[in-house]
Parts: structure tokens; C-alpha cells; sequence
């Protein structure tokens, strides 16, 4: 999957998907981007008020989610 591939599905979805055995999700109740980490449980508090910010700044396993997109287990 392509950041943009992924950015088109945050437009309708509220997508959940894994990573290296981890699950994280993304919602979007007001237009802002809210996300949850298994692994994190502090990134309940993040909110990102962009899709570039959230694929930019959200920091999965020490890697920014653009960067990790190609290799998620989404579906």
C-alpha cells in the first residue's frame, strides 16, 4: 500500500491495522485524526489535524507511519 493509497481510505474508513505483530487504529469523529497503539498506550492522547501530520508524526515502533505504510497487514 502507498501513503496516498492509505490517505484515500482515512477519507471513508477508520482503519485499524498491524505491524510487527501490533495492533494500532486511526479514527476521525471531528476531522482530526486520533490514533491508539497497542504497544503505546500514551498515543491515545495523540491527535494529528492533518493526514500528512498523522503520517508524519506518528511514531509506530521508532519509525514515522509513511515510512512503515508499504509493510502494514491492513485488512
Amino acid at each position: 500500500m502507498t501513503a496516498k493509497a492509505f490517505a484515500d481510505i482515512l477519507l471513508y474508513n477508520e482503519p485499524s491495522f498491524g505491524y510487527n505483530g501490533k495492533e494500532y487504529t486511526v479514527c476521525s469523529p471531528d476531522g482530526k485524526y486520533y490514533v491508539t497503539a497497542e504497544d503505546s498506550p500514551g498515543d491515545v492522547d495523540l491527535v494529528f489535524d492533518t493526514v500528512d501530520d498523522l503520517l508524519d508524526h506518528w511514531i509506530i515502533q521508532g519509525k514515522a507511519l509513511r515510512d512503515i505504510i508499504p509493510e502494514i497487514d491492513y485488512g
